[in-house]
């Protein structure tokens, strides 16, 4: 549909303005965002050696948000699925006991890479993982460099 007159725009942007706008007695409220962590906090508080999956999940949450979402998407994939007991696959969620079990993300990932090698299959996004696990252990005990002062 084409507009040729500036009287039907006009009425367009009243319409849209009437309908979208909330009436001065009604008070307008919001939830604060909750702040998450960043990958440089995380790395202050998650133990690659002794993590669970509950901060694999936060790990890849962090990594999504700050633009890497291939690497994000890996660590959320370590928290999602999970084998149930009768042996059928279902969504993990924050409070299974499972999820607070802590594991070795080097020792998994290690595992992955032999085992996709074994099946003639692509390791390059488990190999960048593991890079990233070891620069991110490193993170953690290596002090933040202020550019500012």
């Amino acid at each position: 549909m084409q507009i040729n007159s500036a009287s039907y725009t006009a009425l367009a942007t009243q319409a849209l303005k009437k309908d979208n706008s909330l009436s001065p007695n009604k008070v307008q409220s919001s939830q604060p965002a909750q702040e998450r962590p960043s990958t440089r906090e995380l790395a202050k508080t998650i133990d690659p050696t002794n993590m669970s999956r509950n901060d694999a999940a936060a790990l890849g949450d962090a990594l999504a948000r700050s633009g890497d979402t291939e690497l994000g998407m890996f660590f959320m994939a370590q928290s999602m699925i999970l084998v149930n007991e009768n042996g059928n696959l279902r969504t993990a969620t924050e409070t299974d006991p499972i999820m607070n079990e802590p594991f070795n993300m080097f020792d998994s990932l290690k595992s992955q890479i032999e085992f996709a090698r074994t099946k003639a299959l692509s390791t390059d996004t488990l190999e960048g993982a593991l890079e990233f696990l070891k620069k991110f252990q490193l993170a953690g005990v290596t002090p933040e460099i202020n550019l500012y002062t």
